[in-house]
């Protein structure tokens, strides 16, 4: 084999292997949360996340990231990008959010009044503004993906509401 074919084919591989190499790091997001302040103003409430939410990747590989905020078995969910959706969940009754309750938390609940929305969102950041029902007391934000192979979810971080 010559020198030059030689060099053809190792770049052939390494081109072929390249886009797999690619996939696979923009498909494993890391979706960590770090902080959670609570905050009302009059009867509005809003929270504000702090944390690596790897928004950059979800935008570029096109992963669906879902915020989930809830109280009991009442959540709201900001997808990101998209719609936000209120509703009760009995998975969400324990208190708890699984990679396995994640399909059927993502399909519950119905279009939440406008003024329900993200309100800022950087890179290790987020605020949102919570629906009228939720009150004063114990709340948890969970962060989650749903990909081809597996969901991944975020740890949940659980704080009060003033």
């Amino acid at each position: 084999m010559t020198h030059r074919l030689r060099i053809a084919v190792v770049g052939l591989a390494l081109a072929a292997a390249a886009p797999a190499a690619l996939l696979a790091s923009g498909t494993s997001p890391a979706l960590v949360l770090s902080a959670a302040t609570g905050s009302a103003a009059g009867s509005q409430r809003a929270v504000t996340l702090d944390g690596s939410l790897d928004f950059a990747n979800a935008v570029q590989v096109a992963y669906p990231l879902s915020l989930v905020v809830f109280q009991g078995s009442r959540f709201v969910r900001y997808r990101l990008p998209g719609a936000v959706v209120a509703g009760t969940s009995p998975e969400l009754a324990d208190g708890h959010l699984t990679t396995d309750e994640i399909d059927a938390v993502d399909h519950e609940g119905s279009a939440a009044p406008a003024a329900v929305r993200i309100v800022t969102l950087v890179a290790d950041r987020i605020r949102v503004a919570l629906p009228a029902d939720f009150v004063a007391g114990p709340t948890t934000a969970v962060v989650y993906a749903i990909l081809p192979d597996s969901n991944v979810l975020s740890n949940p971080i659980d704080f009060t509401l003033p």
